[in-house]
């Protein structure tokens, strides 16, 4: 048994064999040499690296507002049957990346990026829903995928027969679980009178046959026809999860859009007006780049390269991220979030001016470039880190409690605040670590300006 103390520094190995300081800074280095060119293989072709937002690409926006009627009332339930009518009618416009969010407990907004007639879009969204019951033909009876039995159907083929019912007939519709061992997702369904009648009848005239549920011209569901219902109660068994028997109750409660929905705001934005943003947005990016880099040329010479280097790769990693975010998780780049990837280049650059006014700090007292190098980073990284989490704590709050475009704004912020500290530990730290060793001057000058030296009592 050993007992050891005092502090020592912790030692990294490979192998059994200790690594040197400039091998640990190169390993590093060599880790943002990955990251950057897995972000350079997400970025290619540029054209395609970000998921831009209605704000850049163009199309239409339509927020609605749900009120109470003297009939209805806006629950919870009808908010969801509102919103999955819309996204029906939506997805039957063909817009590509179309995005329907709730906001709040009475709002929906509609984002159709690209629409070429907003007028139509607009016109489709407000109409009155239509669900149908119908039976499926025999020579489509076989084919159990929804996706299938739609794509004949969109080509013509006589998929359904005539439509037997529709939805004004349904009293209500509901989720929840049954079968032997009541662990089976099921939809209980109730018609009104009139609907019972004629469901009895369609149901004892078409046993053994698939009865299909459209909504919108689409089919949503055809269960088999087990035998007569003449008493307006029936039940879709042969679900596969709780959650598609909700969808399926959502369907069924959906005849029409039930809440009052009125337009509380209609935005349309130009494909030119778009691209404009984007060549803006862009533009102001790329000069605040350069302006920052020059300044930290200009004024800490030799070290100023290494921010020119530092924050190319910030920027290459940023955008890396920004594509793989599109691309994985659908994260929209509005003009905010490159607002807010903007100021991250601001907040990037200052956390690199904390660390060298540290440095020169150090060697204002003395201290060899080094030793500066040593004592100076840990010290500036501390206090950026410090105001970099605090950033980030409050873009989180509003990322969590805002709506649309303030959290994209935040969700930017974020990716960046992480990306600098990321590149403040494996880029920055390195970089004057391996030239802290490299340089042979005491006092580097044409490295960094560090003014006079003070003298110690």
């Amino acid at each position: 048994m050993r007992v050891r103390s005092g502090y020592k520094r912790s030692k990294t190995s490979v192998g059994g064999k200790e690594l040197t300081d400039k091998q640990k800074h190169l390993l590093s280095l060599g880790l943002v040499l990955i990251m950057i060119g897995l972000s350079i293989v997400m970025i290619f072709p540029i054209e395609k690296s970000a998921k831009l937002g209605l704000d850049l690409r163009g199309g239409l926006q339509v927020t609605y507002e749900a009120k109470d009627s003297p009939e209805v009332k806006v629950t919870e339930e009808r908010m969801q049957q509102a919103e999955f009518v819309l996204n029906q009618r939506v997805n039957a416009l063909g817009v590509a990346e179309p995005e329907i969010q709730r906001e709040g407990a009475r709002n929906i907004v509609v984002q159709l990026p690209g629409v070429k007639d907003p007028e139509g879009a607009k016109r489709l969204l407000g109409k009155p829903a239509v669900l149908q019951f119908a039976i499926v033909q025999d020579a489509y009876a076989a084919i159990n995928d929804m996706a299938v039995l739609n794509k004949q159907k969109s080509e013509g083929k006589p998929v359904l027969g005539p439509v037997e019912l529709t939805g004004d007939k349904i009293n209500s519709a509901e989720a929840t679980f049954g079968g032997q061992i009541g662990a089976q997702p099921i939809v209980n369904m109730t018609f009104n009178d009139e609907g019972a009648v004629r469901f009895g009848q369609i149901t004892a005239n078409n046993v053994n046959k698939r009865l299909a549920i459209v909504l919108d011209d689409k089919i949503i569901t055809a269960p088999n026809i087990e035998g007569a219902i003449p008493d307006g109660k029936a039940i879709i068994e042969g679900i596969d999860s709780i959650d598609e028997a909700k969808e399926i109750a959502i369907v069924l409660n959906s005849g029409s859009i039930p809440v009052e929905l009125d337009i509380l705001e209609y935005r349309r934005v130009g494909a030119t007006l778009g691209s404009e943003a984007l060549r803006e947005g862009v533009i102001a990016g790329i000069v605040g780049f350069m302006l920052v880099a020059i300044y930290l040329l200009f004024y800490y010479q030799g070290l100023g390269l290494i921010t020119w280097l530092g924050i190319s790769a910030y920027a290459i990693l940023v955008w890396g991220v920004v594509a793989a975010m599109g691309q994985f998780y659908g994260w929209t780049l509005t003009l905010p979030g490159i607002a807010g990837l903007i100021i991250s280049i601001g907040i990037a650059a200052d956390s690199k001016i904390i660390i060298f006014e540290r440095v020169k700090e150090e060697m204002r007292e003395g201290k060899t470039f080094r030793t500066a190098v040593d004592s100076g980073f840990w010290h500036g990284f501390r206090t950026s880190l410090d105001a970099d989490l605090v950033t980030m704590l409050v873009m989180f709050v509003l990322f969590f409690v805002g709506v649309s475009q303030i959290r994209g704004f935040a969700l930017a912020l974020i990716v960046g605040l992480t990306l600098d500290i990321v590149i403040m530990l494996l880029f920055t730290r390195s970089s004057l670590g391996l030239l802290a060793q490299i340089w042979p001057i005491k006092s580097p000058k044409l490295l960094v300006r560090v003014g006079k030296v003070r003298q110690n009592a």
